[in-house]
C-alpha cells in the first residue's frame, strides 16, 4: 500500500463518519468545558483557602502576641509574689523586735542603763498617751537630762542604739543654769510596741 493513496481515502473516510467526528466534536467540547469549569472552582478555591491561611495566619499571630504578654504578666506578678514574700520576711523580722506590751519598767532601765556614772543627771522621764496605729502601738516618751556636752552626746547615742526601736523626734539642747559649762538636753522619741 501506498501512503498517498491512503491519504486521499481519508476525506471519503470524514464523509462516511460525520456523525462520529460531530460526536467526537462534542466529547472534546464537553470535556474542554468541564476542564474550565474545574480549573474556575479550583481557582476559586484555592482563593478562598489563600484567605482562610492569611486569616488563620493573623489569628496565630495575635495568639502568640497575647501569649507573649500573658507570659510578660506572668513573670511580673511572679516577682511582686517574691517581693511581698520578702517583704513579709522582713516585717516578722522587725515585729520581733517590738514587745507585745510597752513593759515600761523596763524601758526605765534600758533607759538608765544608757546614762553615763559621772557628771550626767537624768532629770526626769515623762511617758505621753499611747497611740494605736497599723497594727502597731506608739508611746511618746520625754527625757530631760543633765551633764557634759560628750556625755550627753554618749546618752543620745546610747537612746537610739537600744535593743527596742526608739525614735528620737525632736532634741533641744541649751546651757545648764545650775552648772556652767553642762548643758540641758530635752529628747521627744518613740517608743513602739505590737497591739495586744
Amino acid at each position: 500500500m501506498n501512503l498517498s493513496e491512503e491519504l486521499k481515502k481519508i476525506p471519503g473516510y470524514l464523509r462516511t463518519n460525520k456523525i462520529a467526528v460531530v460526536i467526537l466534536m462534542i466529547f472534546v467540547f464537553i470535556y474542554l468545558v468541564n476542564q474550565d469549569l474545574f480549573l474556575n472552582n479550583t481557582g476559586n478555591t484555592l482563593k478562598t483557602n489563600n484567605s482562610i491561611i492569611i486569616r488563620l495566619n493573623d489569628k496565630i499571630r495575635t495568639l502568640k502576641n497575647i501569649t507573649v504578654s500573658l507570659t510578660n504578666e506572668k513573670n511580673s506578678l511572679l516577682n511582686l509574689k517574691n517581693q511581698i514574700k520578702s517583704l513579709k520576711a522582713e516585717l516578722k523580722k522587725e515585729r520581733t523586735k517590738l514587745p507585745k506590751t510597752f513593759m515600761v519598767s523596763t524601758l526605765i532601765k534600758e533607759i538608765s542603763k544608757s546614762a553615763p556614772t559621772s557628771n550626767f543627771i537624768i532629770e526626769k522621764i515623762d511617758f505621753g498617751k499611747p497611740v494605736r496605729t497599723l497594727g502597731v502601738t506608739a508611746l511618746p516618751v520625754s527625757i530631760s537630762i543633765a551633764g557634759g556636752f560628750n556625755k550627753s552626746i554618749k546618752f543620745v547615742k546610747n537612746i537610739n542604739s537600744l535593743k527596742r526601736i526608739f525614735v528620737i523626734d525632736y532634741l533641744s539642747v541649751k546651757a545648764s543654769k545650775k552648772s556652767f559649762p553642762d548643758i540641758k538636753a530635752d529628747i521627744k522619741g518613740t517608743v513602739f510596741s505590737m497591739q495586744d
